[in-house]
């Protein structure tokens, strides 16, 4: 142990000696040799730069796996977990959190604000949560017809009263309608519409003669018939098939029904062929329920829809089912006939702001049957009727929540309104 210390010792005293010995070598010779202490003190800073550069590239890795999996997840909903180990943050982090917050990464645009009307005139719109629609509707009937009331003798010579009747009809309605959206998919909405109704008829050729045509009007206004519906998204669009979705709608009579309202004659007493009913009627008096199926494609610049819908009409009792004035009440049942609905059309989208679309309409009606009260089922003549429509509207957004909704229907068969105009302004909350 003692001569160990003494090596320990005489290594230390020498250790010295042989630096200043090996310095002064390298002045005497000319040169510059770098000592220990300055190679160990250059290698620590090489060491040290290394792992300062270490460390700022697994910070910016940690940093592109953790943008990695944030834009993973909204695309596919599925969390990708950085496996890289955390590293304290440096001014380096800083700066480069600052950038990334600068460049977010953008999501999806949102549809215009075209597209989103034309969805929900057409079809359904499911991105809001309450919107409430003031609505005025202007439709015009007129109708001619040429009654006989008598026989032909000889098969050419017509012996009877001839009448030429002409019936005009103006109704404007207007509606307030509440649509909520309590979900994705599920969509309720409340219509409750007042019908303003105004009938002119015309009636010539009375007492043999066709000089004599008598006129007369009648008008009436009133609640009309209130409907509940929902909407279901059943299919979401894909390049394969169409967007789909559910309707359903229950209407109920709260409107003035059409029974038991009597035909009086002409008041000016000039004319016996012609007579008025003496109010009018602004529902049809009966429960009904509306379900179908719409479709929405679209095909860039153009959106495609369709339609299709079943109306059962519920039978119901009345008091009264006559038309002449003073006679006793005629009780009875009235059942409406069903009616099945086709449509589809084609809308384009033309700015951010302003859209237009083309529709066709038709609509077929079952046969109605009325029973009187103990007696047999009767149906009613000429109640099994087509009504056929072409639609063209303009869709403008005036604001960011409000809209101005336009359309034109063109009756294409005699029990359809000859034209039809309704503007519309929806504003979404």
């Amino acid at each position: 142990m003692r001569f160990n210390n003494r090596i320990i010792l005489g290594t230390m005293l020498a250790l010295p000696c042989a630096l200043s010995f090996a310095a002064d070598t390298s002045m005497t010779n000319g040169l510059k040799t770098p000592s220990n202490t300055d190679k160990i003190n250059r290698m620590l800073q090489e060491i040290e730069q290394l792992k300062n550069v270490s460390q700022q590239v697994m910070r910016q890795i940690n940093r592109l796996e953790k943008e990695l999996a944030s834009t993973l997840t909204q695309e596919n909903n599925t969390p990708v977990v950085a496996t890289s180990a955390p590293v304290p943050p440096t001014q380096a982090d800083k700066v480069a959190s600052s950038t990334k917050k600068d460049r977010q990464v953008k999501k999806s645009p949102e549809a215009s604000r075209s597209v989103t009307d034309l969805e929900r005139e057409v079809h359904t719109a499911f991105n809001q949560t309450f919107s409430l629609e003031l609505g005025f509707e202007y439709a015009h009937f007129d109708q001619s017809q040429l009654v006989l009331n008598g026989f032909l003798a000889l098969d050419a010579i017509f012996l009877g009263d001839i009448s030429i009747d002409e019936v005009e009809a103006d109704i404007l309605k207007t509606s307030i309608v509440g649509r909520w959206g309590f979900s994705d998919r599920v969509q309720l909405s409340l219509d409750v519409p007042y019908i303003y109704r105004e009938t002119t008829a015309r009636s010539g050729g009375a007492e043999l003669g066709s000089r004599l045509i008598t006129e007369t009007s009648v008008d009436y206004s009133n609640l009309g018939d209130i409907s509940l519906g929902m909407s279901y998204h059943l299919l979401a669009e894909t390049k394969d098939r169409p967007d789909v979705v559910l309707n359903f709608s229950v209407t109920a009579p709260t409107g003035k029904e059409p029974y038991g309202i009597d035909l009086i004659a002409d008041p000016d007493g000039d004319n016996t062929n012609l007579q008025i009913p003496d109010e009018l009627p602004t529902g049809s008096g009966v429960w009904y329920l509306s379900t179908g199926l719409s479709f929405l494609a679209t095909t860039d610049p153009a959106i495609l829809f369709a339609n299709i819908a079943y109306t059962h009409y519920f039978e119901e009792s009345f008091s009264d089912l006559g038309s002449t004035p003073g006679a006793a009440n005629e009780p009875g049942d009235v059942k409406l006939g069903d009616s099945i609905q086709i449509g589809l059309g084609i809308a384009f989208a033309i700015n951010e702001r302003t859209s237009y679309s083309m529709s066709f309409t038709q609509r077929f009606f079952d046969e109605a049957e009325v029973t009187p009260k103990g007696g047999r089922t009767q149906k009613v003549v000429g109640s099994d009727t087509s009504v056929g429509t072409f639609d063209v509207g303009v869709t403008y957004a005036l604001t960011d929540r409000l809209s101005l909704v336009t359309n034109l229907g063109l009756g294409l068969t005699n029990d359809s309104s000859d034209y039809r105009f309704s503007f519309r302004f929806p504003y979404r909350f």
